[in-house]
């Protein structure tokens, strides 16, 4: 009968201490502390999703510099590519042209024909010789062969001396004749396709070299046949 009020003693007794306001501090500090950790524990996720997506991010603009990185450098191997082809293009009508006098160069997307003068004509003449005919031969043979379906434009030069013993009025006049006897002679004689031919007149107005020299002069009297790609 002893042992009941014993124990309803220590009940209320351990009532009494948990009430005891040192230990609801010490609770509330813990419930303070519990509450800090859980925002840092807040703020710490979201720095990391932060993160993620700016890592993400980040992986998106490296994949997406690589892949243009890759189209730079698969475009300029294509055009060292066209270089080099169009290179070995011009070196091979070189070759074929050895011998003849007919210069040949590449300006931009064109391939150029260089016919002088002195290989072509007499001076102040828009006749052709025997030697100009047999290399516009060749000439018309690569025109109707290699290059079938291309557009040639036969443009005539001359130097800045001015004209004073033949019939010509200007040197652009003279251009014009000697521009038009070479398409006359391909289209004519070696049967290059008319419709392929455009000529054009320059007279001085377009020199290659200087006219100031003899050698620029003796350049600058040429005919010159593009080919347009």
């Amino acid at each position: 009968m002893i042992r009941i009020p014993l124990l309803l003693l220590g009940a209320a007794v351990l009532t009494v201490s948990c009430q005891n306001p040192r230990n609801l501090e010490i609770i509330a500090d813990q419930d303070q502390n519990l509450e800090a950790y859980d925002m840092e524990n807040k703020r710490l996720r979201n720095q990391r999703d932060m993160a993620l997506a700016e890592t993400a991010s980040l992986d998106e603009q490296l994949n997406l510099e690589q892949a243009r990185a890759v189209e730079l450098f698969q475009r300029v191997s294509a055009m060292e590519a066209d270089i080099a082809e169009r290179d070995a293009e011009v070196d091979a009508l070189r070759g074929r042209f050895a011998g003849t006098g007919i210069g040949v160069e590449r300006r931009g997307d064109w391939v150029v024909l260089n016919v002088p003068s002195s290989l072509t004509f007499k001076s102040g003449s828009s006749t052709l010789n025997t030697k100009g005919k047999s290399g516009l031969q060749k000439v018309a043979q690569e025109l109707s062969g290699n290059y079938a379906g291309k557009t040639f434009w036969v443009e005539g030069h001359t130097d800045n001396d001015p004209i004073t013993k033949s019939k010509w009025e200007s040197n652009l006049h003279l251009s014009a004749a000697r521009a038009l006897s070479v398409a006359n002679f391909l289209i004519k004689d070696s049967s290059v396709d008319a419709s392929s031919i455009r000529v054009a007149a320059y007279g001085e107005n377009s020199p290659k070299g200087n006219n100031n020299t003899k050698e620029g002069k003796a350049g600058n009297r040429r005919v010159e046949i593009v080919i347009l790609d």
